[in-house]
């Protein structure tokens, strides 16, 4: 059993659809509460993931996120994971914005995580963004983070994760990201997730399919979000 749990751990870490490093105007939150279906190897779970951020000062955000996977049939391999940041823009203009963040976090919605990966520990992480439209005459950006996670007892992860979005026409936005990790216990996870969003007046709504691109484990998802700012 602890074989499967380890194993399975390895493949269930999630991405983060709002890790880019643009922060938060002074005063001004962000929320964002996403729910998922997903399958891994097999094994039907879901996934509650809620991420908020606010700013508490020119060029400094202040970030926290709750996440809870809870497989159908299988508690055993239930998990979550919490965290809190600051983030620090180092640079930004109109069209590019490079941060770093850093902070605390306990445990990690894994799933069957190998001991050491549910316990204290903390994330450093540095970004790239860049946005526009003046070349194709359509709201864009992209973006590239680079992510470090160490527990207590020496469980790591590290990750990349890169993002791009645009306009398709109206209020209806295409958002592409894909999540590349590595860490100990021989963990390997690469993702992708293709996202439709749609930007309404009150909140803006979206509509995704996140799989498992390579490494050792099938993994699918659909994933809906609903985010406001306030």
């Amino acid at each position: 059993m602890r074989g499967a749990l380890t194993l399975l751990g390895l493949a269930c870490s999630a991405g983060s659809a709002v890790a880019a490093p643009w922060g938060q105007t002074p005063g001004e939150a962000y929320a964002r509460l996403a729910v998922s279906a997903e399958t891994v190897e097999g094994l039907d779970a879901t996934r509650v993931d809620f991420y908020g951020k606010y700013g508490i000062a020119p060029k400094w955000t202040a970030t926290a996120k709750a996440e809870r996977i809870q497989f159908n049939g299988n508690s055993d391999f239930n998990a979550e994971g919490y965290r809190a940041t600051i983030r620090r823009e180092l640079l930004k203009t109109d069209h590019l914005v490079i941060a770093i963040e850093g902070g605390a976090l306990y445990g990690g919605a894994f799933g069957g995580a190998p001991d050491g990966c549910d316990e204290l520990g903390g994330e450093a992480r540095i970004g790239a963004g860049v946005s526009g439209g003046w070349k194709t005459g359509r709201n864009w950006f992209a973006f590239a983070d680079v992510a470090a996670r160490e527990y207590e007892s020496g469980c790591a992860r590290q990750r990349v994760e890169l993002g791009y979005g645009s306009k398709v026409a109206g209020r209806l936005h295409v958002v592409t990201q894909v999540w590349l990790e590595r860490g100990s216990d021989d963990a390997r996870s690469d993702k992708i997730e293709n996202a439709l969003v749609w930007k309404a007046d009150i909140a803006e709504f979206s509509l995704a399919w996140r799989e498992e691109i390579s490494g050792r484990f099938d993994e699918t998802g659909i994933v809906v979000a609903v985010s406001r700012h306030f």
